[in-house]
């Protein structure tokens, strides 16, 4: 029997806890041209396995903007939060990606929070880090619009409406710990996302993002109640997961 493992986590529509949320790719090709020579607009382009690796990423290229507005067009909208506007899960090894430098992509949406001063940038990797635990990745496909098998499109309007951890209802001290969360797995590979959850040989980078997730919002969480707890998820997850691949 697994055990039951009881935290309290503060939701919201992602439309709430944001001001920008990027351009979309026909916006990008419009207004910029991918170059391989710094141009001063650093950019994160295309959406291969490699750049779905781990949750963070640093730019692989440069962007050059094809018309007078298309450079305000990248101070307004570039960001260090990277959203993906499709997935294709057989190969990702995570969702959201998080950049140390503002940047825009032609695959992912740049978010920028609403929250501002020090907790701006603990909040920004609190939301990744919640995008890439369990439930966020859920949430993602509770939600999802398939386009072709496990090829799942998320365009703005959806992502705007999907519940995501509210950070603003945070308290500091927890976005912090939450954030630490995020800088111990942000260069960490975990396995692809649907040999993730196999409750035989579950992932050891996704047992440790959900269990330290939870015990940065609620420390007094025992780590091995805590594992069984994760363990009985996982098992469903699993199966969800191997029916969705087999059909």
């Amino acid at each position: 029997m697994g055990s039951i493992v009881t935290v309290r986590i503060p939701l919201t529509r992602l439309n709430n806890i944001v001001s920008t949320l990027g351009i979309d790719r026909r916006q990008f090709h419009d207004g910029f041209r991918q170059v391989s020579t710094s141009t001063g607009y650093p950019i994160v382009y295309g959406g291969g396995e490699t750049v779905r690796r781990r949750m963070l990423v640093s730019p692989n290229s440069f962007a050059l903007p094809k018309t007078g507005k298309a450079g305000s067009l990248f101070v307004e909208y570039a960001a260090r939060v990277l959203i993906p506007d499709r997935i294709w899960w057989d190969t990702a090894h995570v969702v959201a990606l998080y950049c140390e430098e503002p940047v825009l992509s032609n695959i992912f949406y740049a978010l920028n929070l609403k929250t501002d001063g020090d907790n701006r940038v603990y909040a920004e990797k609190s939301l990744v880090l919640w995008l890439n635990t369990t439930w966020g990745i859920l949430t993602i496909l509770f939600n999802r619009q398939e386009t072709r098998g496990r090829w799942t499109s998320l365009k703005m309007a959806q992502w705007r409406l999907l519940p995501v951890l509210d950070v603003r209802r945070l308290e500091s001290s927890s976005l912090r710990r939450i954030a630490s969360v995020f800088d111990k797995y942000k260069s960490t590979s975990p396995r692809r996302i649907p040999e993730q959850f196999d409750p035989k040989d579950p992932d050891p980078v996704r047992t440790g993002i959900d269990r330290d997730f939870l015990r940065a919002l609620k420390p007094s969480l025992d780590e091995v109640g805590i594992e069984k707890a994760l363990l009985g998820v996982y098992r469903r997850v699993h199966a969800a997961l191997k029916l969705w691949i087999k059909e």
